[in-house]
């Protein structure tokens, strides 16, 4: 159906919805630094669509899906799916458009590999947005103890 539009679509370290307001920590990374791979990914994923009030009082499906970009676009195993049905608020001018806020927990996301990777949000089988984060293999650093100062300023 047109008319649909993603007003966001980001990762998060967390994000929670609570009475159609998104609350967010952490928003807004691209870029995920892991020790090593594959790795199970901690976060969330935050999205908010408007609805165009021909759209009102019908079951709408949501779905995301994960695509690596660097093998040939792919889906991923990884997919959020299901359905919404909104209404026009009383507080809303005839016509007037809806928001809606989601959020979703990436806790049982596994990337296999380094790479790029999209979120890709659609609404009733219709692509309106997607989102790239970029996964990079980063050991952990060694940092050497500290030398202890003898008192003349130099250290050996």
């Amino acid at each position: 159906m047109v008319g649909f539009e993603a007003l966001a679509l980001f990762t998060a370290d967390h994000a929670v919805v609570e009475n159609n307001k998104l609350y967010v920590n952490g928003g807004y990374w691209n870029a995920l630094r892991l020790e090593s791979f594959p790795a199970r990914v901690v976060g969330s994923l935050a999205v908010v669509v408007k609805v165009p009030a021909t759209a009102y009082h019908e079951n709408h499906r949501i779905t995301v899906r994960l695509v690596d970009q660097g093998h040939d676009e792919e889906d991923l195993p990884f997919k959020i799916d299901g359905e919404f049905r909104i209404g026009a608020s009383p507080y809303l001018n005839r016509g007037d458009p809806s928001i809606i806020s989601l959020a979703f927990p990436l806790d049982g996301l596994v990337l296999e590999r380094a790479g790029d990777y999209s979120f890709v949000l659609y609404v009733d089988e219709n692509e309106l947005k997607s989102y790239r984060i970029h996964a990079v293999q980063s050991p952990p650093v060694q940092i050497p103890p500290d030398v202890p100062d003898d008192g003349d300023g130099e250290n050996e």
